[in-house]
C-alpha cells in the first residue's frame, strides 16, 4: 500500500481573482506562474499547492477548477531534432 509520500504529484487548474488585500491582478505576472489563456481576460494558472499558498499570501483569491496530474509529456508530442530543423528552415526560407 502506498503512503502519503508516494502520492503522485499534482497541480491545479485555477483562476486568480482580486482579493480583499490585493485588487490588482497585474501582480500575478510577477509571481512567475504557468499561465494559460482564460475566458474573457481571466487570469488562469496551472499551480502547485505551494503556488496557491503564495497567491493567497499575496492577497489574491484563488478558485481551483480541476486537479491536473503531473506526468511525463507523451513522447508522440515531442518532435525530433531533424523535424524541428526542417520546420525552422522552411519558416526562415518562406519569410525571406
Amino acid at each position: 500500500m502506498s503512503g502519503p509520500s508516494e502520492r503522485p504529484a499534482v497541480r491545479f487548474d485555477a483562476t486568480v481573482h482580486p482579493g480583499a488585500a490585493n485588487r490588482d491582478l497585474r501582480g500575478v505576472a510577477d509571481l512567475d506562474l504557468d499561465r494559460i489563456p482564460g475566458p474573457e481576460g481571466a487570469v488562469r494558472v496551472l499551480v502547485s499547492a505551494d503556488d496557491c499558498r503564495r497567491l493567497l499570501e499575496s492577497g489574491y483569491e484563488v478558485r481551483l477548477r480541476a486537479l491536473v496530474p503531473v506526468r511525463p509529456l507523451d513522447s508522440e508530442l515531442v518532435e525530433g531534432d531533424d523535424a524541428v530543423r526542417a520546420w525552422l528552415a522552411e519558416r526562415l526560407q518562406g519569410g525571406a
